[in-house]
């Protein structure tokens, strides 16, 4: 299992168990802090709730509920990040008004309250849960690019997210690198083509030599251009930002890529380009530079949609150190270094 605090909280659970420890001989809890603050008004509604103790016992019987505005909200997946805290992800937005967040575990139990009003005016995600992310595949995708956000995403558990795999036609299609031929890729099935592929909240483009055949694809543009004009927010991995580019998707959006190929990339349309970016956020487009840079990007959409403790805590059960700062960028030294090999690399994969 992925998530580090519940491997904790089962060992905690055979130790209770064996050395007869009853919840009547734990200390009684304080409360050191939370989020929201006790008391506190918010602007935006709360994406997931936390609360630290002077000590938390290893126990999974713990319950966390939202009351306020005549209803009672879930708080699903609740559990320690290992900092003498419990966690919780909000599966739904709260209307504005009172509430209180209430915790308890055994005869032990406690109340935060806090309200929320938004500005006039603000415009929030529209989704409903769990979120529905498509990947839009093709051959000669970059496998991390693929896989690198699904970890992260899939990681925060089916009740919060599902992925769609989505290609041109349902088929097996190759994931391969610049240096692995197509004839030797391994294969992933697309689950969908474009014709039957379902709503989306997020959609997520991949990169990989295969965009380099790809913007010349009208069936992948036309795709994009209907489904990214459908979705709360549009991601990109590496070359994948070349797509929207040609699909006239980033036209006033700020955007980046692969370094090594950037100029092919802004080549392909118009966008406030970025070259120095991990990732970037602008509006609901999520692009990110080069392959392993996905990761970050797909944690920083994470956090939009369920908050940055949900965002931590999923990097670190997979034991992955998150770059929050999106601006930074060690690899802008390398700026275009492989961009006079492009057209060999398309007539390289496309006759294999």
């Amino acid at each position: 299992m992925a998530v580090i605090s519940r491997l904790s909280i089962a060992f905690a659970l055979c130790l209770f168990a064996e050395t007869g420890i009853a919840q009547s001989n734990v200390p009684t809890m304080t409360v050191v802090k939370s989020t929201p603050d006790k008391g506190s008004t918010l602007t935006e509604s709360p994406k997931s709730v936390r609360i630290w103790f002077d000590h938390v016992p290893a126990s999974e019987a713990w319950h966390m509920v939202i009351e306020g505005t005549g209803a009672e909200y879930e708080v699903s997946y609740v559990h320690t990040m290992g900092e003498q805290d419990l966690m919780g992800m909000l599966r739904e937005p709260l209307p504005d008004g009172t509430y209180t967040l209430r915790w308890q575990w055994g005869a032990q139990s406690g109340e935060v309250p806090f309200a929320l009003q938004r500005p006039e005016g603000q415009v929030e995600d529209k989704w409903t849960p769990p979120l529905d992310i498509g990947v839009v595949l093709y051959d000669g995708a970059e496998p991390l690019d693929v896989f690198g956000p699904l970890e992260m995403w899939m990681n925060a558990g089916p009740e919060n997210i599902r992925v769609h795999l989505i290609a041109e036609e349902k088929r097996p299609i190759a994931l391969t690198t610049t240096s692995y031929p197509k004839a030797h890729a391994p294969m992933l099935m697309a689950q969908y083509d474009f014709a039957d592929a379902p709503e989306l909240d997020v959609l997520m483009v991949p990169g990989g030599i295969g965009t380099l055949v790809e913007v010349d694809n009208p069936r992948m543009i036309e795709y994009l251009q209907r489904a990214a004009g459908e979705v709360a927010v549009a991601t990109s991995v590496c070359t994948g930002s070349a797509l929207y580019a040609k699909a006239g998707l980033l036209k006033g959006v700020q955007a980046t890529g692969n370094k090594v190929f950037f100029d092919y990339i802004t080549s392909q349309g118009e966008a406030d380009w970025q070259l120095e970016a991990r990732w970037v956020e602008s509006g609901r487009f999520f692009t990110s530079s080069g392959v392993s840079a996905g990761i970050d990007m797909s944690l920083a959409v994470v956090a939009r949609f369920f908050g940055i403790d949900a965002a931590r805590m999923i990097a670190a059960s997979t034991e992955y150190e998150w770059n929050e700062n999106p601006d930074r960028d060690p690899f802008v030294r390398y700026a275009n270094s492989a961009i006079d090999y492009v057209d060999v690399m398309r007539d390289r994969f496309v006759s294999q």
